[in-house]
């Protein structure tokens, strides 16, 4: 079976092979997904004439005839395309959509009957001839080409056992923009327009990416919003037909990150990806990348602000074997580990011969600054080096950055507040310490957002287990509040001059307080996963245990513990005839498992750790089974994004 990382290889490969002597316009989660497999030069290297961002300010040349559009194809984008083609003189268009072509009918046929076309599974035919029809239109010539296909453009690999998908970063499992733990069922209709599009448009890419990895699913899933993405995969005809034909057996388990929070919001950080995803900006139009940078190696002026940099470096570089072992080490190996393998790596290229690895104890940011350093200016050194040496800056970056003194801040707030929760169960000191805080951020130069990021994390990791009194929430209220109002300049900046009344601040705080008590009743659908908080193994105090990692566990376990909390969707009927059955046989019911099949999915609807994905990748590891685990998730997260993702800011 194919992996993920080649899966997405094949896919780019159907892109190079249209893009000879044509003009190539990309929207943006198709250009992140571009740099994770090599990058603009891919492109250029491969016979494209020009790359331009999916705009209605681009056009081309006369000169330049063939345009290849790469694009989710949605109402927008397609007007896009339109003014593009209308403002230049093409005579051949190629349009890759990036979502299976028979959701795209849907959305072009929005408000119309068109089930017959949809449960025949004619809609991807008829999505093609409609998109040709338009294209040749807008070309308006009597000579021209025009071509629609589907390529599913939506996945990057970070490592052999990770992948993302940045169309769907800001996919959150709420309906409707609210957060629900009910278990009452719930349907599309309960989602708003643009999630419900989402949720059919995430549903479409992964059956298209099982197509093409010939993979045949049993889906699994816990939590509301990922049981509509669950039963969209199932029930499509689209996904029927393909089912019919592949042939390996795989579980995909899809989780709601709502189920737990708290992993997205501690900030106790070992993986130093994490650490550089909380500490450094995201590269410009991207959501799993970050903006190193690069002034110390170039003999231009030096700027203090990131976004004054014209060209800021980045982590991942794919056609660098060395930098993608440095980046899997980042996810996967301690820090010192890191420091250590950067170090090793620098000092081959190292003009003044610094101290060899092996007779330094420890490396330090300096250490590594001082090797960087020595190359400022050395454009052939810097050019064959690049790479490495933006890695070397991103870490040394991250580490010297004021941003973690505050995170060291913050774990050590977190680490008692779950030890005095933990100890006595007691909510009675937790919100007053962290209202207390809020009102002394200043004076402890603690960022407000981190504090709420905070709040999420300890309302989660609680869940229904402890109540807080009314007082000390109204007492937390009225502080978010005044924090809310003082500092509204840098939480909702806008360049309008809109001055944000205490009264409003007032409603934001009430509803961050709406937010919190949802968020402490997500576990609340749940049996065996309720609760995070475990009694440490040595007997002494509890520890935290995420949901993903408590499932893990138990899906590898091959004593095969009960799965009380993970549904299956692919039983139905089956289920209710078993049920019936059993009035009449007392033998016990042989349940479908994520096990039973060679190749296992988790995918995370709604954000990730690399913490996270080293745990879980551990726990496979040491069960010893021989299955493939591949862990998928919307994005890569950080605090503060899990914290604006949750409470809507």
């Amino acid at each position: 079976m194919a992996s993920i990382k080649e899966f997405t290889k094949e896919c780019w490969t159907e892109v190079y092979n249209r893009i000879i002597g044509a003009v190539v316009f990309l929207d943006d989660p198709s250009a992140e997904c571009l740099h994770w497999d090599g990058g603009l030069f891919n492109l250029l290297s491969g016979g494209a004439v020009a790359v331009k961002s999916l705009s209605p300010f681009e056009s081309s040349t006369s000169n330049h005839r063939k345009a290849v559009f790469i694009t989710q194809a949605t109402s927008t984008q397609l007007r896009t395309i339109n003014d593009i083609i209308k403002n230049s003189d093409f005579t051949h268009c190629i349009l890759i959509s990036t979502v299976s072509l028979d959701v795209v009918y849907l959305e072009l046929n929005d408000g119309k009957d068109v089930t017959d076309v949809i449960s025949s599974g004619r809609a991807p035919a008829e999505a093609t001839k409609q998109l040709e029809s338009m294209l040749i239109e807008w070309i308006g010539k009597k000579q021209c080409a025009v071509e629609v296909i589907h390529v599913p453009l939506f996945t990057i690999s970070p490592t052999n056992v990770i992948f993302l998908t940045p169309p769907y970063h800001k996919l959150y499992p709420v309906f409707d923009g609210k957060l629900t733990s009910e278990t009452a069922p719930t349907d599309l209709y309960s989602l708003s327009t643009e999630e419900r599009s989402s949720v059919r448009r995430l549903a479409s890419c992964l059956n298209s990416m099982l197509a093409m990895m010939n993979l045949k699913e049993d889906i699994y899933y816990m939590g509301q919003f990922s049981g509509l993405v669950a039963g969209v995969l199932e029930n499509s005809p689209v996904s029927i037909n393909r089912r019919k034909s592949c042939s390996n057996p795989t579980s995909l388990i899809i989780v709601d990150r709502t189920l737990d929070l708290c992993a997205v919001t501690t900030h106790t950080m070992e993986s130093i990806l994490d650490k550089v995803m909380a500490a450094l900006p995201r590269f410009p139009g991207h959501s799993n990348e970050v903006a190193v940078n690069m002034s110390p190696l170039c003999e231009a002026n030096v700027y203090t602000n990131l976004d004054d940099v014209l060209s800021p470096g980045c982590l991942f570089h794919a056609n660098d074997d060395s930098c993608l072992q440095t980046f899997d080490n980042m996810i996967n190996k301690s820090q010192k580990e890191v420091m250590f393998d950067l170090y090793n790596k620098l000092s081959k290229i190292d003009v003044q011969k610094s101290p060899g690895p092996k007779t330094l104890l420890k490396v330090t940011p300096l250490s590594l600054e001082k090797i960087v350093s020595a190359s400022k200016g050395n454009y052939d050194i810097i050019e064959k080096h690049l790479g490495i040496l933006q890695q070397a800056l991103g870490v040394v970056e991250t580490l010297k950055s004021p941003k973690r003194v505050l995170q060291e801040l913050l774990m050590s707030i977190e680490k008692q507040v779950v030890q005095s929760l933990a100890a006595s169960g007691d909510s009675t000191s937790v919100l007053h310490q962290i209202t207390h805080l809020i009102k002394t951020r200043k004076e402890k130069n603690l960022a407000l957002e981190n504090l709420l990021a905070l709040l999420v994390h300890v309302y989660s990791l609680t869940g229904t287990e402890v109540v807080f009194t009314k007082e000390h929430e109204d007492s937390l209220q009225d502080a978010l509040a005044v924090a809310i109002f003082e500092d509204n300049k840098t939480m909702f900046p806008n360049d309008s001059g809109y001055i944000v009344t205490p009264e409003e601040c007032d409603e934001i705080s009430k509803r961050v307080m709406e937010r919190l008590r949802d968020v402490s009743q997500m576990r609340k659908i749940l049996h065996k996963y309720s609760s995070v908080m475990k009694p440490c193994e040595s007997g002494v105090g509890h520890e935290y245990k995420g949901v993903l990692q408590q499932l893990t566990e138990d899906v590898v376990d091959s004593t095969r513990p009960d799965l009380t909390d993970l549904r299956c969707r692919n039983e139905g009927i089956k289920d209710l005839l078993r049920s019936g059955l059993n009035i009449l046989t007392s033998k016990k019911k042989n349940t479908k498992r994520p096990l039973d099949n060679q190749t296992i999915i988790l995918f995370v609807v709604g954000g990730i750790t690399a913490e996270e994905c080293k745990r879980i990748h551990r726990t496979v590891i040491t069960s010893g089974i021989d299955n493939v685990v591949m862990i998928g998730s919307t994005k890569f997260v950080s605090p503060v994004e899990a914290m604006k993702d949750v409470l809507n800011l």
